[in-house]
């Protein structure tokens, strides 16, 4: 996707500061805004996507979390295999 210029006017010492941090990642001021503009689109996008969902404000949670507060007893393999049996029944009955 083609890129834009763009003007900021940020404090000096902040300027310094973070561009030494990213230079020793490798990545330049740039990268960083290019990043932090991404992650608040996409934090827009999942907002509007819960609430069409009806889900309400969903909290940020770590992948640690996710596994941890999975729901146990349902078998996600057997319940596919399940659903593609009875497809397949259907095609060829």
């Amino acid at each position: 996707m083609p890129k834009r210029k763009l003007t900021l006017s940020v404090r000096e010492d902040l300027i310094d500061e973070v561009k030494r941090m990213v230079l020793s990642e490798g990545k330049t001021l740039s990268d960083l805004v290019e990043e932090y503009l991404e992650f608040l689109a996409f934090e827009t996008w999942v907002a509007k996507l819960a609430e069409d969902l009806g889900l309400g404000e969903l909290e940020p949670i770590f992948d640690q979390e996710i596994t941890s507060t999975r729901p146990r007893g349902l078998d996600a393999t057997k319940i596919v295999r399940d659903l593609r049996d009875e497809r397949a029944s259907v095609h060829y009955e």
